[in-house]
């Protein structure tokens, strides 16, 4: 201090010292003006929108106060007041709490009011910001108050037992908790009032807390209800030295409402799990019962009224080749032709029969070309090494997938290509739809899927698999199907009896 004063003015000394105190500090004459005041006032009053021209050096603080409106005019008429009596010698000091909003948050300070020394009259102020006081205090007190709640409404019991069971003490909680005054246990072995099928565990539980003292041992056991109802409780036990007598604290609380609420619960998740695993039974049996009709009606176009058609068009060109009427027949020639191709068509689209006949990614291949011939969208169709024979139930399903997948593509993606891939994983079998097109965001998918993803997810759960849809805005979308290989006694026993061959080009 000495070096600095050989430095540093001593006037000019005491204003850096002032300035330097982070309380907002101002002196007042007798009359109550502003005589001096220190940097954090200044850089408060500026921070807070004030000019000191309003308060600073000057300015008469008490009218300040006592012009102040709003909600937080009634503690600056408070203030006025405090400062006048420290002003004129009726209080040798005055400090009042009060609010401070801000833009960001409510902050708290304290105003303490001093009077100058003689020979000068006057008073000095000082606000210190006591937020910090104001909101460890109110948490303290919201402290207390819970642990007066909890000590005036225990939930926890307390139980010292010795090493044979035997109650030692029993803390007054018992009485709320159980229907059971402390006394009517305290001298009784805890077996006559914990369920018989639980006596074992507490043996077992005083034993591991004997023989492992320094841990902390789980205990879950029912305890009879005064009114011969049992009650689970749920606890922690552990050896206690500091007892006079030792032995074993059990803190126990009573979990009997919190388990009945699991149980019930439990049993409406083992219902909904039923319900959902017949559901999926009923959708897997509707799916297995339309492609059956699918299959029985595109036969009966195929082997039936297409053969009929055929012989009518053979006995169109014979009366063709003796009638005079040449163009007459060849008309209806042609139309016997189309109404042919029409009715094949139509039986492809019911159910195709190259599924049975050469497989699923034959299927798939000529699938893939016809629908980039009919939307002008080009697609890459690869299958990779699959030498197995499918359920035709899974073959069917994987199929209608494609078909569901390729139709949204041409529908909503505006894509200039997609890419089909059909192989197998160490997980099973993996059908891959991808495009470039726009593609969409997937929560707003989950949110309200179309009845194609729906259909699509009921045929996958009905064989136990799963689908994956990725999409991004402007980036395309890749629609995953995976299906596992299961047993054949695992398939349902509403799918399609014969087997499938997945390429025979594939087959060794």
């Amino acid at each position: 201090m000495h070096a600095l004063s050989q430095i540093v003015d001593p006037d000019e000394l005491v204003r850096v010292v002032f300035d330097s105190l982070r309380e907002r500090i101002c002196v007042l004459d007798r009359s109550g003006a502003i005589v001096m005041t220190n940097g954090a006032w200044d850089r408060f009053a500026v921070e807070n929108g004030a000019s000191l021209s309003r308060c600073g050096p000057g300015v008469n603080y008490l009218r300040v106060c006592r012009a102040a409106t709003g909600p937080f005019s009634e503690g600056a008429y408070e203030a006025a007041a405090g400062i006048e009596s420290v002003l004129w010698g009726t209080r040798p000091e005055f400090t009042l709490d009060y609010p401070c909003p801000s833009a960001l948050r409510k902050r708290w300070y304290r105003l303490v009011v001093r009077p100058l020394r003689h020979p000068h009259s006057g008073a000095i102020l000082e606000h210190a910001e006591t937020t910090s006081h104001v909101l460890l205090a109110a948490k303290l007190r919201r402290v207390q108050a819970q642990s007066s709640a909890l000590s005036e409404n225990p939930v926890d019991v307390a139980t010292v037992l010795a090493a044979d069971g035997s109650i030692r003490f029993q803390s007054p909680a018992s009485h709320g908790v159980l229907g059971i005054p402390p006394e009517e246990l305290i001298g009784r072995p805890i077996f006559e009032f914990v369920h018989p099928d639980d006596a074992a565990a507490i043996r077992k539980l005083l034993r591991a807390c004997v023989r492992y003292p320094g841990r902390k041992h789980p205990a879950l056991y029912r305890f009879r209800n005064r009114d011969g109802s049992w009650r689970t409780m749920e606890g922690i036990a552990r050896k206690i030295a500091s007892h006079p007598v030792g032995g074993v604290i059990l803190n126990s609380r009573d979990i009997t409402h919190r388990r009945l609420a699991e149980q019930a619960l439990l049993a409406k998740q083992d219902a909904m799990v039923r319900e959902r695993d017949e559901l999926d039974a009923l959708a897997a049996h509707l799916f297995c019962e339309r492609e059956e009709e699918r299959r029985r009606v595109a036969a009966e176009l195929s082997g039936n009224i297409g053969p009929r058609l055929g012989s009518m068009s053979l006995q169109t060109a014979h009366l063709r080749a003796q009638a005079a009427g040449a163009g007459r027949s060849q008309s209806l020639e042609d139309s016997l032709a189309g109404v042919g191709r029409d009715i094949h068509q139509l039986g492809d689209a019911l159910y195709p029969t190259m599924l049975d006949a050469l497989g699923l990614a034959v299927a798939l291949r000529d699938y893939c070309t016809e629908f980039a011939r009919r939307e002008g969208l080009p697609v890459n169709y690869v299958h990779r090494g699959l030498s197995i024979r499918l359920p035709g139930y899974t073959a069917v399903n994987l199929y209608r997938i494609a078909e569901c997948a390729l139709a949204n593509v041409a529908r909503h993606a505006r894509a200039n290509r997609a890419w089909v891939t059909l192989s197998r994983t160490a997980k099973g079998i993996r059908l891959a739809i991808r495009d470039d097109g726009t593609g969409f965001d997937p929560e707003a998918l989950a949110l309200g899927s179309g009845l194609g993803i729906v259909a699509m997810r009921q045929r996958l759960r009905a064989e136990k698999g799963s689908l994956t849809i990725r999409s991004s805005p402007g980036a395309g979308t890749e629609v995953v199907a995976l299906v596992p290989l299961l047993a054949a006694g695992n398939q349902p026993r509403a799918a399609i009896a014969r087997n499938v061959v997945v390429d025979p080009l594939d087959q060794h």
